[in-house]
């Protein structure tokens, strides 16, 4: 690992330990040219290992890699009322949503994803969740009675 004071290409570590919550691992490192001492995190990511299942285009719909890039993409898309939460909180809620993944989930599906985002922003940003479930069809748009529409 390169030293992040000086780019030295060798450290050493001094200290791991696995997190005992969430899948990952803590490392304290040390640089053996000038003695920095710094903390890195190791975490598994689901860009490399998961295929992911998208209904439609086809008989059998289409598989395609995990994307923490798109996910952070549609979560920004639905902060449309709070440029501040857009540009600040996007990746870190799309990073939340994939560690829950990762957790919970073994092969995630499209309906898998949408439904843990959904969970996470409305636990965040109650609006932001309404505009996602909207754009992601959770809504029901059917109108049997009065009244807002449904989640699903």
């Amino acid at each position: 690992m390169i030293c992040v004071n000086c780019f030295h290409g060798k450290t050493k570590v001094t200290n791991s330990r696995s997190h005992k919550k969430k899948s990952g691992t803590w490392r304290r490192r040390q640089c053996e040219s000038c003695g920095n001492v710094f903390t890195t995190y190791e975490k598994p990511a689901l860009d490399e290992s998961v295929t992911v299942h998208y209904p439609g285009a086809g008989k059998n719909g289409v598989r395609a890699p995990f994307s923490l890039s798109k996910l952070t993409l549609s979560i920004a898309a639905s902060f449309s009322h709070d440029q501040v939460a857009r540009q600040l909180h996007s990746l870190p809620l799309a990073e939340t949503v994939e560690q829950l993944l990762i957790t919970e989930v073994r092969q995630p599906s499209a309906d898998d994803i949408a439904a843990t985002v959904h969970q996470v922003l409305r636990r965040f940003d109650e609006l932001a969740a309404l505009q996602y479930a909207a754009a992601h069809g959770l809504v029901e748009t059917t109108r049997k009675r009065r009244g807002r529409p449904s989640i699903r």
